[in-house]
């Protein structure tokens, strides 16, 4: 196949930003951290047959293009580089780049190198304004939190996201100072986080797929009894444990939930940390990090919170949160710091939420959990290993301990809700 002259001139590399794919150049192979798990080209897609010689795209989002219609995720071909740009400037998006001589096709992650190291002072002014704008939406949703208490729902999700998790961001990539690392070092990160993502993608559960199931089915029983019916049939009611015995309570709480936003973002949390958790480290030790840091939360709150009735999965959740914090440090070398910022990350909006309600916020089981998962991670420090091929024998113990007390403690839930279900 002939070349495209744009591909062969030198002059065109001030203005060409994919200079850098020259014919059977690929830049990143170098790179590509071959001594992990998610160290391998094969987590790159192959290249249709029908595109194979060819430049292309992947279109990202629906676009039209000299009225002709492409749809997300379609594979469009040309016949030369010149072609290629006028296709990538008219598409609305595109997820992934084909080049003649690779037979992968190449994620927009990959598609460019760090040329020049990160300017000090742009980065200081983005992260700057970063903090700001986040600050901003986050006090003016607090606010219409107050004054608006029938929106309260929508300035909740949109102060979260949209307010302080960019603001703790920005304080998480000010102290990264990404800004001091030479080019190298800027793409080997580069790489090194664009493979894990792949690698990520292709990480399955099923075990923490029916475990979400589970706690939805148990959510749908209590909407049938009634809510506070169902807290205090079976969650943490302090009077109960203390002045009854009923320390199967401390359990059964992390089973339950409060209301519809309650279980959705306590599932969206379980579901996020729980894959990186069966990923890096061990399915097996998922089920096990849950159940025992459900319990340091419910034994906090019980000493240490208010005297109300606590619910929810928050204590174990957290706990899976403060392990992989452990996780990330022990492999800090292997795992990328993207991964350990977006945990600290994490972090930071829990303990403002944690302020700004407490009056509503079960603080106590919250630290409780967190602590239980710091240390529980510590504990198993010298035998953690990074995403294993196979589970040691007390891995299996314990996950099947784990998992047949969170199956009983289901069942009693059940039976508790059975017994106040109104006839």
């Amino acid at each position: 196949m002939s070349q495209d002259p744009i591909e062969q001139s030198p002059e065109n590399e001030p203005s060409d930003p994919l200079w850098i794919w020259q014919p059977d150049s690929v830049w990143f192979r170098p790179l590509i951290p071959s001594d992990l798990p998610w160290g391998s080209e094969e987590y790159l897609e192959k290249v249709p047959p029908e595109a194979t010689g060819l430049y292309g795209v992947k279109v990202g989002s629906s676009s039209v293009v000299d009225d002709q219609r492409y749809e997300k995720g379609e594979i469009v071909t040309v016949g030369s580089r010149s072609e290629l740009y006028r296709l990538i400037g008219a598409l609305s998006s595109m997820t992934d780049l084909i080049f003649p001589w690779y037979d992968r096709l190449v994620t927009s992650g990959l598609v460019a190198p760090h040329l020049t190291p990160i300017d000090p002072n742009r980065y200081r002014r983005d992260c700057t304004r970063g903090f700001v704008k986040g600050l901003l939406i986050s006090l003016l949703c607090a606010a219409g939190f107050v004054f608006a208490p029938q929106l309260a729902l929508v300035f909740f999700i949109f102060g979260t996201f949209s307010g302080l998790y960019p603001m703790s961001e920005a304080v998480v990539i000010w102290l990264y100072r990404l800004d001091r690392l030479s080019v190298d070092a800027l793409n080997r990160r580069m790489v090194n986080v664009e493979f894990f993502r792949l690698w990520m993608g292709t990480r399955q559960s099923r075990g923490l797929t029916v475990g979400l199931v589970i706690m939805a089915s148990v959510f749908v029983c209590q909407m049938l009894v009634g809510t506070p019916q169902s807290i205090e049939a079976a969650a943490l009611v302090k009077s109960r444990v203390l002045e009854q015995g009923e320390w199967w309570r401390i359990v059964t709480t992390g089973l339950m939930h409060g209301n519809i936003l309650h279980i959705a973002f306590n599932g969206m949390a379980l579901y996020s940390l729980g894959r990186l958790l069966v990923a890096l480290v061990s399915p097996g030790l998922l089920s096990f990090v849950f159940l025992a840091t459900v319990v340091t939360g419910s034994l906090a709150s019980l000493w240490l919170g208010p005297g109300q009735a606590s619910v929810g999965a928050s204590g174990g959740i957290i706990g899976c949160l403060g392990f992989l914090l452990v996780v990330t440090i022990k492999f800090r070398r292997e795992i990328p710091s993207s991964l350990q910022s977006s945990l600290i990350q994490a972090c930071a909006v829990l303990v403002i939420y944690g302020l700004v309600g407490s009056a509503v916020i079960d603080n106590a089981a919250h630290a409780g959990g967190f602590v239980g998962g710091v240390l529980l991670g510590v504990i198993c420090l010298p035998w953690l290993r990074l995403a294993p091929t196979s589970e040691r024998g007390i891995v299996k113990v314990l996950s099947l301990l784990s998992m047949m007390v969170l199956a009983l403690g289901t069942g009693k839930v059940l039976w508790e809700l059975w017994k106040v279900l109104p006839s």
